[in-house]
C-alpha cells in the first residue's frame, strides 16, 4: 500500500518542488538602455551620415626649426594662446653670437680701408714727394752738363769715348729717377684710384652681407608664432637637441584661433548626393549625445583614400571619401580638436 501510493506522491512533490524552484530562480528580464545610444537626427530621412573630426580653423600648423641645436627656452605650454610674433621656443645661440662678433670686426676693418681710400693723400706726404722731384731734377741737370762737356772734350782727346758713354748712362738713370719721382707725386696729388675704391667697396659689401646672414640665422634660432593660435601640443624640453626639419614629431603643433570646424568624411558612393550649402548637424560620441549645430563652409573637390584609422601613409584601406567642411555654430562645452562626431548631412531626395 505504501509502495503503491508513496512513489507517486513523492514524484508529485519532486515535480512541484522543481517547478517552484524554476519559477523562483528564473531571472527577471528587463530592457536596459544602450550605453551609447544611436543619434537621432532632426533633419529628416534624406540625409547622409559621415564621420566628422573637430579641428581648429584651417589645418594644424606643425612648428619646427630650420637650424639644429640645443633648446634654450620653451615659452609656451599646451593649451596656451599665442599671438602673431610671440616666442614659442629658442635654440642656443652662443656659437652664432661669436660668429657675429667676428663678422662685425671684419666689417669695421673693411670700412676703415674704404674710408682711408676716400680720404685720399695725406697733406703731409706731398712736400717730401715734391722735394724728391726737385732733387731728381738737379741730378738730371748736373749729369746733362757733365755729358755736354764730355762730348766737347772727346774731340780733343782729353777724355775717352768710354767716359762719355758712362756720363750718358748716368744721365739716362737720372732721368728715369726723375720720371719715377714725378709719377709718385702725380699719384699722390690724384688721390685714390677708382678701381681700388671699387675693390674696397666690394669688400665692405661682402662683410655687410656676412653680418646680415649671421643676424638672420640668430633670428631664426628664435621660433615665433606665425599667426594667432592655440597651442595644441608641446613635445619639446629645455636641453633637448632638436633636429631641423623634424616632420614625424613636430616640437609644437598650433591650431589657428577662431570657431572650431568639422571635417566630415563622406563615402564616395554618397558623394554625388552632397550639394553645396547642405544643412548638417553633428552629435558628439559618448553617453551624452550632445548636439552641435553646423554651418556649411565648402566641399573639397577631390576623393581621397580614407586614413582616419591611424593616419599612417602605409595604411591600406579600400574606402575613399569626400571631405566636407563645416563650422561649429556657437560655443558648445566640452568639445576639443581631434574629437570624433557623428554628422548627418541633408541630401537631395
Amino acid at each position: 500500500m505504501l509502495i503503491k501510493f508513496g512513489i507517486p506522491v513523492l514524484a508529485a512533490l519532486a515535480l512541484g518542488f522543481g517547478i517552484a524552484t524554476t519559477i523562483i530562480l528564473k531571472p527577471e528580464q528587463q530592457l536596459t538602455d544602450s550605453p551609447n545610444p544611436p543619434a537621432n537626427t532632426s533633419l529628416g530621412t534624406n540625409t547622409v551620415a559621415g564621420l566628422g573630426e573637430l579641428q581648429t580653423p584651417g589645418e594644424q600648423i606643425s612648428i619646427g626649426t630650420s637650424l639644429a641645436g640645443i633648446v634654450r627656452q620653451v615659452a609656451v605650454t599646451t593649451g596656451s594662446t599665442v599671438k602673431t610674433g610671440d616666442i614659442l621656443f629658442a635654440i642656443d645661440d652662443r656659437e652664432l653670437t661669436a660668429q657675429l662678433a667676428t663678422s662685425q670686426r671684419a666689417l669695421e676693418a673693411a670700412e676703415s680701408r674704404l674710408a682711408r681710400l676716400h680720404a685720399g693723400t695725406r697733406t703731409e706726404d706731398l712736400p717730401p714727394a715734391r722735394a724728391r722731384v726737385a732733387a731728381a731734377q738737379v741730378i738730371v741737370d748736373r749729369n746733362t752738363d757733365f755729358l755736354e762737356r764730355g762730348q766737347k772734350l772727346v774731340t780733343s782727346g782729353a777724355i775717352s769715348k768710354e767716359e762719355v758713354a758712362t756720363r750718358d748712362f748716368a744721365l739716362r738713370s737720372a732721368r728715369a729717377d726723375l720720371a719715377e719721382a714725378q709719377a709718385h707725386l702725380t699719384r699722390l696729388e690724384a688721390g685714390a684710384w677708382a678701381p681700388d675704391l671699387a675693390v674696397a667697396q666690394s669688400e665692405v659689401d661682402e662683410a655687410q652681407a656676412h653680418v646680415a646672414r649671421v643676424q638672420s640665422d640668430l633670428a631664426r634660432l628664435i621660433v615665433r608664432a606665425p599667426c594667432n593660435a592655440v597651442v595644441l601640443r608641446v613635445d619639446i624640453r629645455v636641453g633637448e637637441f632638436l633636429q631641423s626639419g623634424e616632420a614625424m614629431r613636430p616640437p609644437i603643433v598650433l591650431g589657428a584661433a577662431g570657431p572650431l570646424q568639422v571635417r566630415v568624411q563622406v563615402d564616395e558612393e554618397d558623394a554625388s548626393r552632397i550639394l553645396p550649402g547642405a544643412a548638417a548637424e553633428a552629435f558628439i560620441r559618448g553617453r551624452e549625445r550632445i548636439r552641435v549645430d553646423l554651418k556649411f563652409i565648402r566641399i573639397e573637390p577631390r576623393i581621397v583614400p580614407k586614413t582616419s584609422l591611424t593616419g599612417s601613409t602605409t595604411e591600406r584601406v579600400d574606402t575613399r571619401v569626400l571631405f566636407v567642411l563645416y563650422e561649429v555654430v556657437g560655443s558648445p562645452q566640452r568639445v576639443y580638436p581631434g574629437q570624433k562626431l557623428d554628422v548627418f548631412i541633408t541630401t537631395q531626395p
